[in-house]
């Protein structure tokens, strides 16, 4: 059995339409959407509770005692039933075919899963794809993202699920490397697609990056001695210069200038992330 969990913290505005795509899901195997229902105050509970109306596999479980997604992650896959988990979010689509291709992928005896991810504007404006396994920063170990991803119970189980100490940036990364070094290599399954929409505003974009650049300073410091590697400063500074520019210079609209403007705030994190870990990264 699959147990699609989705985290969510205030999700009324988009949950509805992933909810949609999993109950249209021509899949002919058992499984259930437990929505691991994250602190929400507005009206998330009574949403999973009209599509619990329409079909049973639909549930909603308390995630209250912290707030972050990997909590919520947590208590989803602690109270979900299925023997194999596949990881959404609230604010995302999966395509047709999704659930069908990951149990495909399953079926060849693969523990941990990544599907390709469609990025899009909020007004559905295609960007680029995002294949499922990331090779970035740590070209031996790739890894699948949280927003479209499936594990085997049992991995979760032995590593000790998410590491909710992690609240920024690679909250989805630790684990998946966890698993690799217990064993469990992550796989693509580029079938298993999604429509991952992307943040609209260029400052949200430039806090995001800053997100991921802290935290991958906070991976690095976790897996320096199982040889991550740091990010060459000789690399780095040009890219950041030309980010900066392209980042100024660029259309506002175009996917080089989001890019742009995310890779500068993730350099900026992970200066700051370094004097924050006390851990030299670059």
């Amino acid at each position: 059995m699959y147990s699609v969990v989705i985290p969510c913290y205030n999700g009324e505005k988009t949950l509805g339409r992933q909810l949609d795509a999993l109950l249209n899901q021509d899949f002919k195997g058992d499984f259930e959407v437990v929505v691991a229902n994250n602190r929400s105050t507005d009206s998330t509970r009574e949403i999973v509770e009209k599509y619990r109306a329409l079909d049973p596999k639909f549930r909603m479980v308390s995630a209250n005692e912290a707030q972050g997604i990997n909590h919520a992650r947590n208590a989803g896959v602690r109270a979900s039933h299925g023997d194999f988990i596949l990881l959404c979010d609230d604010d995302d689509i999966v395509l047709p075919g999704w659930l069908g291709a990951m149990d495909e992928a399953r079926r060849r005896g693969h523990m941990c899963l990544g599907g390709l991810t469609e990025h899009r504007l909020r007004d559905d404006t295609y960007l680029f794809d995002q294949p499922g396994i990331i090779h970035v920063p740590w070209p031996e170990i790739p890894r699948p993202i949280g927003a479209n991803c499936g594990f085997a119970r049992q991995v979760f189980d032995q590593i000790g699920g998410f590491d909710e100490s992690i609240v920024e940036g690679p909250d989805d990364t630790d684990f998946f490397w966890r698993a690799h070094f217990a064993g469990y290599p992550s796989h693509a399954v580029p079938k298993a697609r999604i429509i991952y929409y992307v943040k609209s505003d260029l400052d949200q974009l430039l806090r995001q990056g800053f997100r991921r650049g802290s935290g991958r300073v906070k991976l690095y410091r976790k897996y320096r001695s199982k040889g991550m590697p740091r990010m060459s400063i000789l690399k780095s500074v040009p890219k950041f210069l030309t980010g900066t520019v392209l980042a100024v210079f660029a259309p506002k609209r175009s996917s080089m200038k989001r890019r742009t403007v995310q890779y500068v705030g993730f350099q900026v994190g992970c200066i700051a992330g370094s004097f924050r870990e006390r851990v030299f990264y670059f």
